[in-house]
């Protein structure tokens, strides 16, 4: 009679253990797979859509940049080689060129007809840059200005409406909708990175399920010694399959089986840090910390990488979204202020007034002042106040400023803006509605054109002014410097031609008073040789 096979501990230990590690592999295997798709699909996000949807931002900004520019290089800038005449070149040899290469290296990556469309975008905007260089190389100097029929060879092709405006407008349009595309993309494979790390929870459960019945089954072919630690381990791993993590350790002992327990211990361990770790992701703390287990923590490894590539793309579209309010805002600005300028532009006191109610509004400070240089006063140069804004309209500046004279007077000298954001408590007080308060920011920036400088305009918030809202405001003190230049020579070309006017009618009178009495004396002189003769 044939003897019935038995296993002993060791072959059970054996043939349990193996069975275990071919579960652990195959898990390892279901789990590597997502992971290595969760790579994929965050290495096209990083190499291909987020940077090309940066190069699409800048395209579409240079274009709508050089259309501004040719505006001023037609109707303002007559000069040569001014900075805006200059920036128009360098966009059109240089940044077009530069944005051109980098889009056709990023576009091998994107599909055929985002290709075509590419290129049909590239071939719009070389006939549009190739318009614009012809009207550059046409109106180059100063004296081109003054030709006969300069509106209908110039001014005409670049108003709004017109041929070459319109390409630009479509071309914008069509490089934002690409854009758009590319951002629905995005937001796409966002939603395949989450979805896929769901499955990726629905993974580990599905691995737990098989581990529990591999341990079942190891645990029916140990000896009756090795049972109770067993069942001990399998309603742990019961409670784990349910989604439930041991709040305390698995107890453990100093044989095979203790070792199991202790391996258990820093399996839970991983699960929970790894489980508290993907929260935080989801919730979109991508600051939240993790120590992964080893250099071997494949799991652990991609989830930081998973990690640092949902914050970079989350950081850089913040900040794109910013960058772009800041200059639609700023943009806005200097097409309003070009708007007030030509409906106010005919006294200094009139337009100063205007100006800095509008300019303290728009960057949302309560009190401003703008001073005009006065170089006939009695007491010499002199800076007087041609306009202010306050909230409660009870703000009163100083009237007149010598130079060198508290902070306005010395950014007169100094030609250079003055910030300040620890205001002396006696400077000045804002009236607001939560009533009078010191400003947390003054700035003093000099209107300077030409190197010379006209004015300088003064405003004060109860908030700091941040960097781009400095930078607007220097750009407007540009153009009310260059308003305030032009009526003060059109004041001065009004005077002088009311006071040749005068002299030559006082001259044409004593000419004829003279003529007169010339005539009374030959007269007189006549009448006394009759006389003699008689």
């Amino acid at each position: 009679m044939k003897k019935k096979f038995r296993f002993n501990i060791l072959t059970k230990l054996l043939f349990g253990f193996g069975i275990l590690l071919i579960s652990f592999f195959a898990a390892y295997i279901f789990i590597y797979q997502m992971l290595k798709e969760n790579e994929k699909l965050a290495v096209n996000v990083n190499e291909n859509i987020v940077p090309s949807m940066a190069a699409l931002n800048k395209f579409s900004f240079k274009v709508f940049e050089s259309k501004h520019l040719l505006m001023s290089w037609v109707l303002f800038e007559k000069e040569s080689n001014t900075p805006k005449k200059l920036r128009l070149i360098e966009i059109i040899q240089n940044g077009y060129p530069q944005i051109k290469y980098e889009l056709n290296n990023l576009a091998k990556k994107w599909s055929q007809d985002e290709q075509m469309k590419l290129n049909q975008i590239f071939t719009l905007t070389d006939s549009y840059f190739s318009q614009e260089t012809d009207i550059l190389n046409q109106l180059n100097t100063p004296d081109k200005y003054d030709t006969p029929d300069f509106e209908e060879l110039y001014v005409s092709k670049i108003q709004e409406g017109s041929p070459l405006p319109e390409l630009a407008d479509n071309i914008k349009a069509q490089i934002d909708e690409m854009y758009e595309n590319k951002n629905d993309m995005l937001l796409s494979y966002n939603m395949k990175i989450e979805k896929s790390f769901k499955e990726f929870t629905d993974r580990i459960f599905i691995s737990g399920i098989v581990l529990l019945l591999v341990v079942v089954i190891i645990g029916f072919l140990l000896a009756n010694s090795m049972i109770f630690p067993i069942k001990y381990i399998k309603n742990i791993l019961q409670k784990m399959s349910y989604g439930e993590l041991p709040s305390q350790p698995v107890k453990t002992s100093t044989d095979e089986i203790g070792q199991m327990g202790e391996a258990l211990n820093n399996l839970i361990a991983g699960l929970k840090q790894k489980a508290e770790f993907a929260k935080e992701i989801e919730r979109g703390n991508f600051r939240s910390y993790f120590k992964v287990s080893g250099d071997k923590d494949v799991l652990g490894s991609s989830l930081l990488a998973m990690r640092d590539s949902l914050a970079a793309a989350s950081k850089y579209e913040e900040i794109r979204r910013k960058e772009n309010e800041e200059r639609s805002w700023s943009a806005q600005g200097i097409s309003e202020f070009n708007d007030l300028i030509r409906e106010h532009n005919k006294t200094i006191e009139e337009f100063s007034l205007v100006s800095i109610n509008k300019l303290t509004r728009y960057v949302g400070a309560q009190v401003g002042g703008i001073y005009v240089l006065n170089e006939d006063s009695k007491e010499g140069r002199v800076l007087e106040l041609a306009g202010f804004y306050a909230y409660d309209r009870h703000k009163f500046f100083d009237q007149k400023i010598l130079p060198g004279e508290n902070m306005v007077g010395q950014c007169f000298l100094e030609k250079d803006t003055i910030f300040i954001t620890d205001v002396p408590k006696d400077y000045i007080k804002i009236s607001s509605g939560l009533g009078k308060e010191n400003p947390k920011s003054i700035l003093i920036v000099p209107l300077i054109l030409n190197q010379k400088v006209y004015g300088v305009l003064e405003l004060a918030s109860i908030e700091v002014f941040p960097k781009y809202k400095i930078e607007f405001v220097e750009k407007v003190a540009e153009i009310l410097a260059s308003t305030i230049a032009t009526i003060q020579i059109n004041i001065q070309r009004s005077r002088f031609i009311d006071e040749t006017k005068d002299k030559t009618e006082t001259e044409s009178r004593e000419k004829h008073e003279l003529m007169e009495r010339i005539a009374y004396l030959e007269a007189k002189l006549k009448e006394k040789n009759n006389t003699e003769e008689d």
